[in-house]
């Protein structure tokens, strides 16, 4: 991986025959969810934002990790995101992750600091006004 370029950095997305686009990585098709008359054929938004909070979380801890020179043997995780409704219309009430984060056992405690660190520092999370709540299950592989 590459050294971090300098702020600003701007992403760009393009939505087009209901597919997300920014070349060149592959197209993402997109829609609204079954809940909301949609299908199961394409990533919802409310999926999306809970992928980009995991991916945010995984890519900020990675960062921090390879920092740190902690080897991880196995990361796995999911999220899960609950919609409900607000005063002004739906709206996130949280966020869910489950982490499984395998590393050596003089590590273990490491790993939860730097998870720790990740959690507050995650970019996309920073961003929700909604609460993202981390359950990170670290364990010795």
């Amino acid at each position: 991986m590459s050294k971090i370029a300098a702020f600003p950095h701007r992403y760009t997305v393009s939505l087009a025959d209901r597919q997300l686009l920014a070349p060149p990585r592959t197209p993402i098709a997109a829609g609204p969810p079954p809940q909301f008359g949609g299908t199961d054929d394409v990533w919802s938004p409310e999926e999306l934002l809970v992928g980009a909070v995991l991916e945010c979380l995984w890519t900020t801890f990675e960062a921090y990790a390879r920092k740190d020179g902690l080897e991880v043997s196995r990361w796995r995780g999911s999220g899960t995101g609950v919609l409900d409704r607000g005063p002004s219309g739906p709206t996130f009430t949280a966020i869910t992750l489950a982490v499984e984060l395998g590393v050596a056992v003089p590590d273990v405690e490491r790993a939860k600091r730097l998870m720790a660190s990740a959690e507050k520092h995650c970019i996309i999370s920073n961003a929700l006004r909604v609460p993202v709540v981390l359950e990170a299950q670290v364990i010795a592989a």
